[in-house]
C-alpha cells in the first residue's frame, strides 16, 4: 500500500482516509479490495497536489464529480488528474487521464469553441448602408457553430457585445454576408463572432472599421466618341 494511504495515525479519519474508507479498518489496512479511482488537482501540470485526494470513485465508474468545497475561481485554470489504485493500494503514476479546465471572468466553464471568422471585410453600398463579408472554415474546430452574431459600436467608437446588431445562420464552409439598414454617423466598427449550440460565442475580437461617405462623386462631363 502506498505510504500516503497508510492512515493508522488518525485511524482512517483524516481527509484522505475518510474518502478512501480507511476508517473501516482503523486506518491499518486497505479497504478498497476492488480498487478505486482518485482525483487530484493543480494550477498546472507541475503543481498537482498528489498528496490530497479531491474525490474517490469505484474502479468501474465512468465519471467523477468535483466536491463542492473545491470551488473554482473566475478567470482561473485548473489541471485535473485521475489515477487508479489497485486492490493492494498501489496507485499508478501516469498522466493518461488528465484534463485542463478554464473559466472565464464570469466563472463560466470555457469549453471547446468554433473557429474565428476569416477575412472579415466591410463596404458601403446603396447609399448609407453597410455590407459585411467573411469566410468560415471548419478545419480543426473545437465545436460546430450554429450561426454568427454581428456586433457594432452604433457610431460611438466602443463595440457593445451585450446586444447584437443581427445574426446569420451557419450552413457550412462558405462566404457569408450581412447587410445593415441606413446609417447616419460618420464611421462604424463591427465584429463577427461564431455562436455555438449551447449559446457560447468564440470570443473573437477582430474588428473592422468603415468611414462612411455621404457625398456622391461628381458626374462626368460630356462624353464624346471619335473614330481613330
Amino acid at each position: 500500500m502506498d505510504a500516503k494511504f497508510f492512515d493508522s495515525l488518525y485511524e482512517g479519519d483524516s481527509a484522505n482516509g475518510v474518502k478512501l474508507g480507511m476508517g473501516l479498518t482503523g486506518g491499518d489496512f486497505w479497504p478498497r479490495v476492488g480498487g478505486c479511482q482518485n482525483l487530484y488537482r493543480g494550477q498546472d501540470g507541475s503543481t498537482i497536489d498528489f498528496e490530497n485526494i479531491l474525490a474517490v470513485t469505484e474502479i468501474e465508474e465512468e465519471s467523477i464529480t468535483v466536491p463542492g468545497f473545491a470551488g473554482h475561481q473566475a478567470g482561473a485554470l485548473y489541471v485535473y488528474v485521475l489515477r487508479r489504485a489497485n486492490c493492494c493500494g498501489c496507485e499508478d503514476r501516469s498522466f493518461g487521464a488528465a484534463v485542463k479546465v478554464s473559466f472565464d471572468g464570469q466563472g463560466n466553464l470555457i469549453g471547446p469553441a468554433c473557429n474565428e471568422v476569416f477575412g472579415l471585410e466591410v463596404e458601403q453600398f446603396a447609399g448609407l448602408s453597410v455590407r459585411l463579408m467573411w469566410y468560415y472554415f471548419p478545419i480543426a474546430q473545437g465545436a460546430v457553430p450554429v450561426g454568427f452574431n454581428i456586433y457594432w459600436d452604433s457610431g460611438t467608437g466602443q463595440i457593445d457585445y451585450s446586444s447584437e446588431l443581427g445574426s446569420v445562420d451557419y450552413i457550412g464552409p462558405r462566404y457569408y454576408s450581412f447587410e445593415t439598414g441606413v446609417f447616419s454617423e460618420d464611421s462604424y466598427k463591427f465584429c463577427v463572432r461564431g455562436l455555438m449550440s449551447h449559446g457560447r460565442e468564440n470570443g473573437d475580437l477582430g474588428i473592422v472599421r468603415i468611414q462612411m461617405r455621404d457625398i456622391a462623386p461628381e458626374s462626368v462631363g460630356l462624353l464624346n466618341a471619335n473614330v481613330i
